[in-house]
């Protein structure tokens, strides 16, 4: 089995990629779970075959402790520890070729705490693993934006402890000549600090 885990900024896709990834790959013959680790997910745009609701649910959470948000979030995500062995079970029992874990909107709360990259550990276990990070292109159009998500990309990278690619969603609501300036930033650091230092933001 190999995992991909899905991480990035709310709104940036991940669960979009989770559900058109595992598209392709059933597309191409092999097998797919796919895993919600979100517990306030409200929507999903793919039925997962594991999911953490069915243990800890965000707004549930909130209402019984009269948490905000985020409160809720943070406490749900410290509770997924007590299930996290039933978790690991039911995603290997599925015997896939690929796991792809959808990780919850608010990262910040997920990678950068003690329990999102503990939980990340307990379900992977001794299978091979890779992080996706994902950067929205309308984001990273703008070359300030585009270079704290990759200072972003890079402490998730430290944090997880996993090999990481880093992708840029929806390229198709921007112009070519953003793109290419984008995929030429990305490619030469100093046409970067370039742009930065000169303003050109």
């Amino acid at each position: 089995m190999y995992y991909v885990v899905v991480v990035g900024p709310a709104g940036s896709g991940k669960s979009h990629l989770v559900d058109a990834f595992g598209d392709w790959l059933e597309f191409n013959q092999l097998s797919v779970a796919r895993v919600n680790l979100d517990p306030a997910a409200e929507w999903l745009p793919y039925e997962p075959d594991v999911d953490v609701r069915h243990y800890v649910e965000a707004r549930s959470v909130m209402e019984k402790y009269k948490l905000g948000p985020n409160g809720a979030l943070i406490a749900s995500i410290d509770m997924l520890v007590n299930h996290v062995e039933i978790i690991r079970s039911e995603i290997e029992s599925t015997r896939v070729n690929y796991v792809l874990i959808d990780t919850p909107g608010q990262m910040e709360l997920f990678a950068f705490r003690d329990t999102g990259p503990y939980l990340l550990r307990e379900i992977i276990g001794e299978h091979r693993a890779v992080t996706v990070f994902i950067v929205d292109a309308v984001f990273a159009s703008n070359p300030r934006s585009l270079a704290s998500s990759l200072l972003l990309a890079l402490s998730t990278r430290l944090r997880l402890g996993l090999p990481q690619v880093n992708a840029i969603s929806k390229a198709d609501l921007l112009k070519p000549e953003q793109m290419e300036s984008i995929e030429e930033q990305l490619n030469s650091p100093d046409t970067l600090y370039g742009v930065l230092v000169s303003g050109g933001c």
